[in-house]
């Protein structure tokens, strides 16, 4: 990431006229929260506080679409939370965010949607009720009479994909997710190629 050579105050002076529905409110309060300095000047700051700035900054722009690549990279955990916060608050119906990232488990209480690219291919396009509704995460229950679609050995033990047959909710583990379909694994993509089951009334 490049960073001129200016405050964040003369950076948010020189670049906010250009988006019209920028929040300069919205850029201090965002900034306060990450606590970036506003007077120091952004090229002597680290990479950590470098990108804290552009986040609030990027925030504070109020555009309708709004892309962000590896947000979380270079974050503490206490700044990775503040980010969490911010990002969420900044959500809405006039508002797109799309986020790309490796880091799953520091975004995926933002994550409505989850779409995988894999070989320059779209390999899943779901939403996270999609999969909560379709598919169980975790270990195998001890009445379980199915194979799970894909499973991996952890610190808590084997933990799987299984089909969810009643719809019981569970935690949608992302990374595990990620790890089964780059495994060209037919069972999981063949389950969630099928229609979703209609819901009982």
């Amino acid at each position: 990431m490049h960073v001129p050579s200016l405050t964040a105050e003369q950076f948010v002076a020189s670049t906010a006229p250009f988006y019209p529905r920028f929040d300069r409110a919205q850029a201090a309060e965002y900034m306060r929260e990450l606590e970036v300095p506003a007077h120091a000047k952004l090229s002597a700051q680290s990479f950590g506080q470098q990108k804290k700035f552009m986040i609030a900054f990027a925030l504070a722009t109020n555009t309708g679409l709004l892309v962000l690549d590896e947000p979380t990279n270079g974050l503490d955990i206490p700044s990775k939370a503040q980010f969490r916060k911010i990002v969420a608050s900044a959500l809405g119906d006039e508002r797109c965010v799309i986020i790309s990232t490796h880091q799953v488990r520091d975004l995926d209480a933002l994550i409505d949607t989850v779409v995988v690219v894999h070989d320059r291919r779209i390999v899943l396009n779901h939403s996270i009720d999609d999969l909560t509704e379709r598919l169980r995460f975790g270990a195998a229950r001890p009445d379980e009479a199915q194979l799970p679609l894909y499973a991996e050995a952890s610190v808590r033990g084997q933990q799987g994909i299984w089909p969810n047959p009643d719809g019981r909710p569970s935690r949608v583990d992302l990374e595990l997710l990620f790890n089964a379909l780059v495994s060209n694994n037919t069972a999981l993509s063949t389950h969630l190629a099928q229609p979703a089951h209609e819901p009982a009334f």
